[in-house]
């Protein structure tokens, strides 16, 4: 779990400072990609974020454009 968290902050980190540089390349999506992961797997925020996100695809699928 402390290896965990470490990941996250690091990814979190270097989250911020690829914001700061520009635009938003491949490699960024990448890293928010794999923070995105390391954040859903961890024990407090994941099922917040499962949830969240099964509310999101509910809403979405249900408009009609």
């Amino acid at each position: 779990m402390a290896v965990d968290v470490a990941v996250l902050l690091l990814l979190g980190i270097v989250i911020v400072f690829l914001r700061r540089g520009g635009g938003l390349k491949a490699g960024h999506a990448v890293v928010c990609a794999v923070f995105g992961l390391y954040l859903a797997g961890t024990h407090s925020v994941g099922p917040f974020v499962k949830d969240v996100t099964a509310s999101v695809a509910g809403l979405l699928s249900g408009l009609r454009l």
